[in-house]
């Protein structure tokens, strides 16, 4: 790596643990992009080079804890039914929400709103992460727990939107509690995968 590109790298980096830091300990609208280049030793000019609005920066560092809390997930997948890889992969993914729920909850609502570049990150995010649940599919499907005809993009994109809307509920205080939540996406699953079952027949 050349002078600049580290240089580069270390710029983020010092963005990053600014930011980060800034958000848990005052709140998203409590901070300000100047006291986010102030704690990273830059100007303010460098931040928007980086990142050109605030939520910018927070949806990269949500994006980057969840994608951490994915490796883990598939790093210690355990020998399981579908249903029980399912289960273990987004118990990650809520446990990264709860543990940042204050952030998951401005990003979540930000990331609805965003366009442009980061509106693409974030559908090629998604669409990485549904292609992950797919190959689960398709490993049930050769393990004969899942019906051969179906598509398993189709049945990754259903699991996947059966999370998201528990998600959504949970920050926006429909469902009361974190175990609310996943009781409700454990039954819904359970539901769409019985739908999905190879049948003895």
């Amino acid at each position: 790596m050349g002078r600049r590109a580290r240089r580069k790298t270390e710029t983020l980096r010092r963005i990053e643990d600014a930011g980060w830091q800034l958000f848990r300990t005052r709140g998203y609208e409590a901070t300000s992009t100047r006291e986010i280049a102030e704690a990273a030793d830059i100007a303010a000019g460098t931040l928007f080079n980086y990142f050109p609005e605030k939520r910018s920066l927070l949806i990269h560092l949500m994006q980057r804890e969840l994608d951490g809390a994915l490796s883990r997930a598939f790093d210690t997948m355990p020998s399981s039914t579908l249903e029980g890889e399912l289960t273990h992969v987004f118990a990650s993914l809520t446990q990264c929400y709860a543990n940042e729920r204050r952030l998951g909850r401005v990003f979540v609502k930000e990331l609805l709103f965003t366009d442009g570049e980061r509106r693409a990150e974030s559908a090629a995010w998604t669409f990485g992460l549904v292609k992950r649940i797919a190959d689960l599919v398709r490993t049930a499907q050769r393990r004969g727990e899942v019906e051969p005809s179906i598509e398993p993009m189709d049945a990754a994109q259903q699991v996947f939107s059966t999370h998201y809307f528990g998600l959504v509920t949970w920050l926006g205080g429909t469902i009361p509690s974190r175990v609310a939540q996943e009781e409700q996406f454990q039954a819904s699953l359970h539901l769409l995968l019985r739908g999905l079952r190879r049948s003895a027949a």
